[in-house]
Protein backbone atom coordinates (compact mmCIF):
# COMPACT_ATOMS: atom_id res chain seq x y z
CA UNK A 1 0.00 0.00 0.00
CA UNK A 2 1.41 3.24 -1.05
CA UNK A 3 0.72 6.41 0.49
CA UNK A 4 1.32 10.03 -0.53
CA UNK A 5 2.52 11.16 2.53
CA UNK A 6 3.98 9.49 5.51
CA UNK A 7 1.28 7.96 7.84
CA UNK A 8 1.76 7.36 11.61
CA UNK A 9 -0.39 4.56 13.23
CA UNK A 10 -2.11 5.76 16.10
CA UNK A 11 -3.95 2.23 17.46
CA UNK A 12 -4.53 -0.87 15.64
CA UNK A 13 -7.29 -0.60 12.46
CA UNK A 14 -6.33 2.64 12.00
CA UNK A 15 -4.65 3.28 8.05
CA UNK A 16 -3.70 6.64 8.31
CA UNK A 17 -4.86 9.89 10.27
CA UNK A 18 -3.93 13.26 9.44
CA UNK A 19 -1.74 15.42 11.50
CA UNK A 20 -3.58 18.57 13.35
CA UNK A 21 -1.77 21.05 11.13
CA UNK A 22 -3.72 20.27 8.20
CA UNK A 23 -6.23 17.23 8.51
CA UNK A 24 -6.70 16.61 4.71
CA UNK A 25 -5.36 13.78 4.01
CA UNK A 26 -3.27 12.45 1.38
CA UNK A 27 -3.65 8.31 0.69
CA UNK A 28 -2.98 6.06 -2.28
CA UNK A 29 -2.44 9.66 -4.39
CA UNK A 30 -5.52 10.91 -3.42
CA UNK A 31 -7.12 14.00 -1.41
CA UNK A 32 -9.47 13.28 0.81
CA UNK A 33 -10.73 16.34 1.53
CA UNK A 34 -13.13 16.88 4.93
CA UNK A 35 -11.84 13.30 6.10
CA UNK A 36 -9.37 13.56 9.40
CA UNK A 37 -9.47 9.45 9.45
CA UNK A 38 -9.30 6.45 7.21
CA UNK A 39 -9.64 2.95 9.09
CA UNK A 40 -9.54 -0.74 8.32
CA UNK A 41 -13.50 -1.20 7.59
CA UNK A 42 -12.85 -5.12 8.41
CA UNK A 43 -14.94 -6.60 5.70
CA UNK A 44 -14.53 -6.84 2.70
CA UNK A 45 -10.76 -6.87 2.66
CA UNK A 46 -8.93 -3.82 1.74
CA UNK A 47 -12.00 -1.45 2.18
CA UNK A 48 -11.30 1.53 4.53
CA UNK A 49 -14.17 3.82 6.70
CA UNK A 50 -13.99 7.02 6.21
CA UNK A 51 -14.43 9.43 9.03
CA UNK A 52 -14.39 13.40 9.62
CA UNK A 53 -13.12 13.52 13.15
CA UNK A 54 -10.07 10.95 14.28
CA UNK A 55 -10.67 8.18 16.35
CA UNK A 56 -9.92 9.07 19.48
CA UNK A 57 -12.78 12.30 19.31
CA UNK A 58 -15.53 10.59 17.83
CA UNK A 59 -15.20 8.07 20.49
CA UNK A 60 -16.00 10.74 22.99
CA UNK A 61 -18.93 11.98 21.40
CA UNK A 62 -22.60 11.56 22.43
CA UNK A 63 -23.71 7.98 20.67
CA UNK A 64 -25.51 10.15 18.05
CA UNK A 65 -22.57 12.03 17.16
CA UNK A 66 -20.43 9.21 17.03
CA UNK A 67 -22.23 7.73 14.07
CA UNK A 68 -22.74 11.08 12.02
CA UNK A 69 -19.12 11.27 12.35
CA UNK A 70 -18.92 8.15 9.33
CA UNK A 71 -21.35 10.04 7.52
CA UNK A 72 -18.93 12.09 4.96
CA UNK A 73 -21.11 15.43 4.75
CA UNK A 74 -18.99 17.73 1.97
CA UNK A 75 -16.28 15.06 1.79
CA UNK A 76 -14.37 14.96 -1.12
CA UNK A 77 -12.03 12.61 -2.73
CA UNK A 78 -9.88 14.64 -5.14
CA UNK A 79 -7.50 14.07 -8.01
CA UNK A 80 -5.58 14.96 -11.33
CA UNK A 81 -5.36 12.13 -13.66
CA UNK A 82 -4.77 11.44 -17.53
CA UNK A 83 -7.62 10.54 -19.17
CA UNK A 84 -10.53 8.13 -17.50
CA UNK A 85 -10.86 6.60 -14.09
CA UNK A 86 -12.37 3.55 -12.18
CA UNK A 87 -13.37 4.15 -8.73
CA UNK A 88 -14.86 1.55 -6.51
CA UNK A 89 -16.82 2.90 -3.33
CA UNK A 90 -19.43 0.73 -0.82
CA UNK A 91 -22.21 2.62 1.18
CA UNK A 92 -22.77 -0.08 3.25
CA UNK A 93 -26.75 1.54 4.59
CA UNK A 94 -27.78 1.03 1.05
CA UNK A 95 -27.70 2.70 -2.37
CA UNK A 96 -26.97 6.33 -2.02
CA UNK A 97 -25.92 8.64 -5.00
CA UNK A 98 -22.24 10.83 -5.75
CA UNK A 99 -21.64 13.44 -7.67
CA UNK A 100 -18.60 14.42 -10.22
CA UNK A 101 -17.21 17.60 -10.76
CA UNK A 102 -14.45 18.74 -12.78
CA UNK A 103 -12.91 21.95 -10.68
CA UNK A 104 -15.95 23.96 -10.09
CA UNK A 105 -18.14 22.38 -13.11
CA UNK A 106 -20.39 19.71 -11.55
CA UNK A 107 -21.13 16.72 -13.87
CA UNK A 108 -23.14 13.42 -13.85
CA UNK A 109 -24.37 11.73 -10.32
CA UNK A 110 -24.30 8.14 -9.87
CA UNK A 111 -25.58 5.47 -8.17
CA UNK A 112 -23.80 3.70 -5.35
CA UNK A 113 -24.01 0.87 -2.84
CA UNK A 114 -20.61 -1.41 -3.73
CA UNK A 115 -19.97 -0.61 -7.55
CA UNK A 116 -17.23 0.29 -9.56
CA UNK A 117 -17.70 3.46 -11.83
CA UNK A 118 -15.59 4.09 -14.89
CA UNK A 119 -15.21 7.86 -15.74
CA UNK A 120 -14.22 10.40 -18.28
CA UNK A 121 -13.64 13.70 -18.35
CA UNK A 122 -16.15 15.56 -20.67
CA UNK A 123 -15.11 16.49 -23.74
CA UNK A 124 -15.20 20.37 -23.29
CA UNK A 125 -13.42 20.63 -19.76
CA UNK A 126 -10.62 20.18 -22.58
CA UNK A 127 -11.43 23.25 -24.55
CA UNK A 128 -13.27 25.67 -21.93
CA UNK A 129 -11.57 29.19 -21.83
CA UNK A 130 -11.47 29.60 -18.19
CA UNK A 131 -10.64 33.37 -19.33
CA UNK A 132 -14.13 33.81 -20.26
CA UNK A 133 -15.44 31.60 -16.88
CA UNK A 134 -14.20 34.77 -14.00
CA UNK A 135 -12.98 33.87 -10.60
CA UNK A 136 -12.53 30.52 -10.07
CA UNK A 137 -10.86 28.90 -7.47
CA UNK A 138 -10.67 24.93 -8.08
CA UNK A 139 -8.78 24.17 -10.98
CA UNK A 140 -10.57 22.43 -13.52
CA UNK A 141 -7.82 19.97 -14.20
CA UNK A 142 -9.26 18.61 -10.38
CA UNK A 143 -11.58 15.84 -10.30
CA UNK A 144 -13.55 15.62 -7.07
CA UNK A 145 -15.74 12.84 -6.23
CA UNK A 146 -18.28 14.56 -4.11
CA UNK A 147 -19.39 11.88 -1.57
CA UNK A 148 -22.88 11.66 -0.16
CA UNK A 149 -24.12 12.38 3.23
CA UNK A 150 -24.35 9.15 4.42
CA UNK A 151 -21.38 6.53 5.51
CA UNK A 152 -18.85 5.73 2.79
CA UNK A 153 -16.36 3.30 2.37
CA UNK A 154 -13.14 2.98 -0.42
CA UNK A 155 -11.66 0.39 -1.93
CA UNK A 156 -10.03 2.11 -4.33
CA UNK A 157 -9.57 4.19 -7.18
CA UNK A 158 -7.22 3.57 -10.86
CA UNK A 159 -6.09 6.08 -13.55
CA UNK A 160 -3.10 6.93 -14.85
CA UNK A 161 -1.13 9.73 -13.69
CA UNK A 162 -2.81 10.09 -10.51
CA UNK A 163 -1.52 12.41 -8.25
CA UNK A 164 -3.20 14.80 -5.48
CA UNK A 165 -4.08 18.32 -6.14
CA UNK A 166 -1.53 20.84 -5.45
CA UNK A 167 -2.33 23.87 -3.60
CA UNK A 168 -2.39 26.60 -6.44
CA UNK A 169 -5.20 24.75 -7.68
CA UNK A 170 -7.95 24.24 -4.89
CA UNK A 171 -9.29 27.29 -2.80
CA UNK A 172 -6.28 29.15 -0.73
CA UNK A 173 -9.00 29.94 2.27
CA UNK A 174 -11.30 27.69 4.15
CA UNK A 175 -14.72 27.60 5.63
CA UNK A 176 -15.35 25.38 9.05
CA UNK A 177 -18.45 25.25 9.71
CA UNK A 178 -19.57 23.36 12.90
CA UNK A 179 -23.63 22.70 14.09
CA UNK A 180 -26.35 20.31 13.49
CA UNK A 181 -27.91 18.66 10.75
CA UNK A 182 -28.84 22.18 9.64
CA UNK A 183 -25.50 22.60 8.94
CA UNK A 184 -25.05 19.08 7.90
CA UNK A 185 -27.16 19.60 4.81
CA UNK A 186 -29.62 17.17 6.24
CA UNK A 187 -32.63 17.99 4.00
CA UNK A 188 -30.74 19.23 0.48
CA UNK A 189 -31.36 17.41 -2.23
CA UNK A 190 -27.59 16.99 -2.75
CA UNK A 191 -24.43 17.56 -0.12
CA UNK A 192 -23.25 20.55 -2.42
CA UNK A 193 -26.38 22.19 -1.89
CA UNK A 194 -26.02 22.68 2.36
CA UNK A 195 -26.01 26.01 3.23
CA UNK A 196 -22.18 25.60 4.87
CA UNK A 197 -21.36 24.23 0.76
CA UNK A 198 -23.23 27.12 -0.75
CA UNK A 199 -21.61 30.11 1.74
CA UNK A 200 -18.39 28.48 0.84
CA UNK A 201 -18.56 28.67 -2.56
CA UNK A 202 -20.29 32.56 -2.64
CA UNK A 203 -17.14 32.99 -1.04
CA UNK A 204 -14.49 31.40 -3.16
CA UNK A 205 -13.48 29.62 -0.51
CA UNK A 206 -13.18 25.26 0.61
CA UNK A 207 -15.13 24.27 3.21
CA UNK A 208 -14.68 21.45 6.06
CA UNK A 209 -17.96 20.20 7.42
CA UNK A 210 -18.56 19.56 10.90
CA UNK A 211 -22.40 19.38 11.45
CA UNK A 212 -23.76 16.53 13.25
CA UNK A 213 -27.14 15.32 12.59
CA UNK A 214 -29.18 15.91 15.60
CA UNK A 215 -26.38 15.17 17.92
CA UNK A 216 -24.37 18.07 17.94
CA UNK A 217 -23.63 18.46 22.21
CA UNK A 218 -20.51 21.08 21.79
CA UNK A 219 -18.19 18.57 23.67
CA UNK A 220 -15.40 19.80 24.97
CA UNK A 221 -13.44 16.89 23.54
CA UNK A 222 -15.10 18.46 19.89
CA UNK A 223 -13.96 22.02 20.80
CA UNK A 224 -10.41 21.29 21.49
CA UNK A 225 -10.10 18.87 18.14
CA UNK A 226 -11.43 21.96 16.34
CA UNK A 227 -8.91 24.47 18.04
CA UNK A 228 -5.56 22.08 17.29
CA UNK A 229 -6.99 22.69 13.83
CA UNK A 230 -4.78 24.70 11.78
CA UNK A 231 -6.32 24.52 8.32
CA UNK A 232 -9.42 26.79 8.31
CA UNK A 233 -9.70 31.00 7.63
CA UNK A 234 -12.94 31.58 9.60
CA UNK A 235 -15.32 29.17 11.51
CA UNK A 236 -19.35 29.33 12.35
CA UNK A 237 -20.92 27.44 14.98
CA UNK A 238 -24.59 26.81 15.09
CA UNK A 239 -25.15 26.07 18.63
CA UNK A 240 -27.65 24.35 18.73
CA UNK A 241 -31.17 23.67 18.10
CA UNK A 242 -30.37 19.23 19.21
CA UNK A 243 -29.43 20.48 22.75
CA UNK A 244 -32.54 22.24 23.97
CA UNK A 245 -34.50 19.00 24.54
CA UNK A 246 -31.41 17.55 25.99
CA UNK A 247 -29.90 19.83 28.51
CA UNK A 248 -31.18 22.57 31.06
CA UNK A 249 -29.67 26.14 30.88
CA UNK A 250 -27.27 26.31 33.44
CA UNK A 251 -25.72 22.75 31.27
CA UNK A 252 -25.90 25.01 27.89
CA UNK A 253 -24.80 27.49 28.62
CA UNK A 254 -21.50 25.91 30.16
CA UNK A 255 -20.69 23.81 26.82
CA UNK A 256 -21.04 26.74 25.09
CA UNK A 257 -19.18 29.01 26.82
CA UNK A 258 -16.24 26.37 26.61
CA UNK A 259 -16.69 25.43 22.83
CA UNK A 260 -16.55 29.19 21.64
CA UNK A 261 -13.71 30.20 23.87
CA UNK A 262 -11.80 27.48 23.44
CA UNK A 263 -11.91 27.64 19.63
CA UNK A 264 -11.27 31.87 19.81
CA UNK A 265 -8.34 31.22 22.25
CA UNK A 266 -6.11 29.18 20.25
CA UNK A 267 -6.67 31.40 16.77
CA UNK A 268 -7.00 34.72 17.95
CA UNK A 269 -6.35 36.09 14.21
CA UNK A 270 -9.23 33.96 12.75
CA UNK A 271 -13.32 35.43 13.14
CA UNK A 272 -15.45 33.04 15.02
CA UNK A 273 -19.22 33.28 14.41
CA UNK A 274 -21.47 31.77 16.30
CA UNK A 275 -24.85 31.91 15.35
CA UNK A 276 -28.32 31.34 17.41
CA UNK A 277 -30.68 29.09 16.83
CA UNK A 278 -32.26 29.09 13.49
CA UNK A 279 -36.20 29.70 13.61
CA UNK A 280 -38.05 26.21 13.84
CA UNK A 281 -40.92 24.93 15.21
CA UNK A 282 -40.69 25.88 18.77
CA UNK A 283 -41.18 29.50 17.06
CA UNK A 284 -43.73 29.52 14.56
CA UNK A 285 -45.91 26.25 15.42
CA UNK A 286 -48.95 26.36 17.80
CA UNK A 287 -49.68 24.28 20.57
CA UNK A 288 -45.78 24.32 21.49
CA UNK A 289 -45.98 24.46 25.12
CA UNK A 290 -44.95 28.16 27.08
CA UNK A 291 -41.94 26.10 28.62
CA UNK A 292 -40.13 25.05 25.41
CA UNK A 293 -40.97 28.21 23.65
CA UNK A 294 -39.38 30.00 26.77
CA UNK A 295 -36.34 27.65 26.97
CA UNK A 296 -35.40 28.45 22.97
CA UNK A 297 -35.30 32.02 23.84
CA UNK A 298 -33.25 31.23 26.66
CA UNK A 299 -31.12 29.79 24.52
CA UNK A 300 -30.46 32.41 22.42
CA UNK A 301 -29.77 34.68 25.28
CA UNK A 302 -27.03 32.33 26.74
CA UNK A 303 -25.43 32.76 23.68
CA UNK A 304 -25.37 36.36 22.96
CA UNK A 305 -24.74 36.73 26.67
CA UNK A 306 -21.79 34.65 26.25
CA UNK A 307 -20.48 36.27 22.96
CA UNK A 308 -21.01 39.55 24.77
CA UNK A 309 -19.00 38.71 28.08
CA UNK A 310 -15.70 37.14 26.10
CA UNK A 311 -12.39 38.75 25.99
CA UNK A 312 -11.99 37.28 22.46
CA UNK A 313 -12.56 40.23 19.96
CA UNK A 314 -12.24 37.91 17.04
CA UNK A 315 -15.69 36.10 18.40
CA UNK A 316 -18.78 37.56 16.43
CA UNK A 317 -22.37 36.92 17.07
CA UNK A 318 -25.30 35.94 14.36
CA UNK A 319 -28.44 36.04 15.02
CA UNK A 320 -29.63 33.10 12.94
CA UNK A 321 -33.29 34.94 12.13
CA UNK A 322 -30.90 36.92 10.26
CA UNK A 323 -29.56 34.09 8.06
CA UNK A 324 -33.07 32.17 7.68
CA UNK A 325 -35.18 35.04 7.46
CA UNK A 326 -38.04 33.81 5.15
CA UNK A 327 -39.35 30.55 7.26
CA UNK A 328 -41.66 29.40 4.12
CA UNK A 329 -37.86 28.37 2.95
CA UNK A 330 -38.28 24.88 5.81
CA UNK A 331 -38.66 21.79 4.71
CA UNK A 332 -42.76 20.60 6.30
CA UNK A 333 -41.09 19.54 9.34
CA UNK A 334 -40.41 23.25 10.70
CA UNK A 335 -36.87 22.81 11.17
CA UNK A 336 -34.82 21.75 8.33
CA UNK A 337 -34.01 23.71 5.49
CA UNK A 338 -34.94 23.03 1.58
CA UNK A 339 -32.88 23.61 -1.16
CA UNK A 340 -34.59 27.21 -1.73
CA UNK A 341 -33.72 27.70 2.57
CA UNK A 342 -30.40 26.95 1.99
CA UNK A 343 -29.76 28.82 -0.91
CA UNK A 344 -31.46 32.09 1.25
CA UNK A 345 -29.12 31.45 4.04
CA UNK A 346 -26.52 30.76 1.97
CA UNK A 347 -26.70 34.06 0.54
CA UNK A 348 -27.32 36.06 3.96
CA UNK A 349 -24.40 34.29 5.67
CA UNK A 350 -21.44 34.75 2.89
CA UNK A 351 -22.53 38.18 3.20
CA UNK A 352 -22.28 38.78 6.87
CA UNK A 353 -18.48 36.44 6.75
CA UNK A 354 -18.25 39.43 3.74
CA UNK A 355 -18.09 42.38 6.04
Amino acid sequence: MSLAVPAFVLKKGCIFQSPAKDPSMQFQNLEFHNIADIREAGWPPNTFQLQRVPEEVRLKLNEGAQGRSLCTANAEIRFVCDGPFKVHLRTPNGENRIRIAFGSFLWRDYPTSDCVLEVDRPENMANVDLNLIGENPFSSKVVRILLPNDEVQFIRLTADGLRPPTPEEVPGRRLLCCGTSITQGACATSPHLSYASLTARELGFDMVNLGMSGSFHAEPELADYVASRQDWDVATIELSVNMVPCFKEDEFRKRANYFINTIAAAHPEKPVHCITLYPYFNDLCHQISKEDSMKTQNFRQILRDEVASSDHKNLHLIEGSDILQDPSGLTADMIHPSDFGMMHMARNLAARLHT
